[in-house]
């Protein structure tokens, strides 16, 4: 996919036409812990949300670069409102496990797919006729408050002594119970509350299996690229976070503090950090865009050395989260006690960075595996769909 036909999608566009929008509402977003119905609504009907969706059942089915654009064009306006996105995008291309006709059912009684979930299997499953028995209690479960469709991973109750299995599994939001408890630093307005599954059946049909993996001849969904397509769009969000820090530094350049009356343009210290920052966002960028691309040519050539480069664009990915934090950082510090004040936005960038790089993708267990990949030695690039839908099934 060349430069213009990714930048340049209707769903890219379309999501930098809401940044006015996404702006003015990031103070209530973080106040009321969740994004205004407008914006849901909003951002529903450029299907971001969905935006992993199978085209089979009339989702978008974007390259993993369109999704990294559109969730770092939200990002740069607010963080939160990025991150909702990107996890719907994350959990739905686990859709692509289930039965293709339960599938199709399962898109078209909710209507409109906005996922929250979580690939850890902290439920457990008791197999029944025709489905299974679900308990579980999710944390960390952003968007849920908005969700239509939870992914819900659960363990496979052991039989005569086997190992647990894990399994994927969805349902109607309406179907759990959410628990408010998001108390948090940062990324406040993710509303990323606990979810509650008490003695609810799933049918088998929306239960993932690697059987109907195998049947799928999208590359999007192919088990090889499953954490590099899931995660370009939280990447996305990393670089769009880099951007609004940048961003607010520019937009505070006529800002005095107490010590000096020399606005923060003029100040050398202030072009100093800009500058390293402006290298560093641009970068961590490049990376992102150019491994996830060599990624997916290898896939759909089958040439190259497909695990060498899908390690290389975790790396980038992982890569991307850490600079998000060390451009804040900059940032944050170079603007004095200027930067403190919730008049501006830098003050939420930087908590929001910080709390973003928590997830699994910005852990350096990706950082070891890009170095052991390149230097020749096994490494298996991390895939946590081995939990939900275990490759020996």
């Amino acid at each position: 996919m060349d430069q213009s036909s990714w930048a340049d999608h209707p769903m890219v566009e379309a999501a930098r036409g809401l940044a006015p929008r996404i702006r003015a509402a990031a103070d209530d977003t973080e106040g009321a812990q969740r994004l205004p119905s407008e914006l849901v609504a909003a951002l529903s009907e450029i299907e971001a949300y969905s935006m992993y969706v199978p085209r089979s059942v009339g989702g978008p089915e974007v390259h993993p670069l369109v999704g990294f654009a559109t969730t770092e064009a939200l990002a740069r306006q607010d963080a939160s409102t990025g991150w909702c996105v990107q996890v719907s995008a994350a959990v739905t291309t686990f859709m692509a496990w289930i039965d293709p006709a339960g599938l199709e059912e399962l898109v078209r009684e909710v209507g409109t797919v906005r996922l929250a979930g979580s690939a850890r299997p902290l439920g457990t499953a008791r197999e029944v006729e025709g489905g299974f028995v679900v308990n579980g209690h999710w944390n960390y479960v952003s968007g849920v408050r908005d969700a239509t469709l939870v992914l819900a991973s659960s363990f496979i109750e052991p039989i005569a002594g086997d190992p647990p299995l894990s399994r994927s599994m969805f349902l109607p939001a309406g179907d759990g119970r959410i628990v408010d408890n998001w108390d948090v630093v940062g990324m406040r307005g993710t509303g990323s509350d606990d979810f509650v599954i008490e003695d609810r059946f799933i049918p088998i049909q929306r239960v993932g299996f690697k059987r109907w993996i195998d049947k799928r001849p999208e590359p999007l969904y192919d088990p090889r690229l499953a954490m590099v397509a899931a995660w370009a769009p939280t990447a996305g969000v990393a670089c769009g976070t880099a951007q609004s820090a940048i961003d607010a530094i520019v937009e505070m350049g006529d800002v005095t503090t107490t010590m000096s009356p020399t606005p923060l343009r003029e100040r050398g210290n202030v072009q100093d950090a800009l500058g390293e920052a402006i290298t560093l966002a641009a970068s961590a960028r490049a990376f992102v865009v150019g491994s996830l691309g060599a990624a997916w040519e290898a896939l759909v050539t089958g040439s190259g050395d497909l695990r060498g480069r899908v390690a290389e664009a975790q790396l980038a990915i992982t890569n991307s989260m850490n600079t998000a934090v060390r451009v804040a950082d900059l940032c944050f510090h170079c603007a004095g006690t200027s930067a403190i004040s919730t008049q501006n936005r830098l003050e939420r960038v930087l908590r929001d960075a910080h709390t973003a790089v928590q997830h699994a993708a910005g852990q350096s267990v990706h950082v070891r595996m890009g170095g052991k990949a390149a230097l020749g030695l096994d490494a298996a690039p991390v895939n946590l769909r081995a939990g939900p839908a275990p490759a020996s099934e």
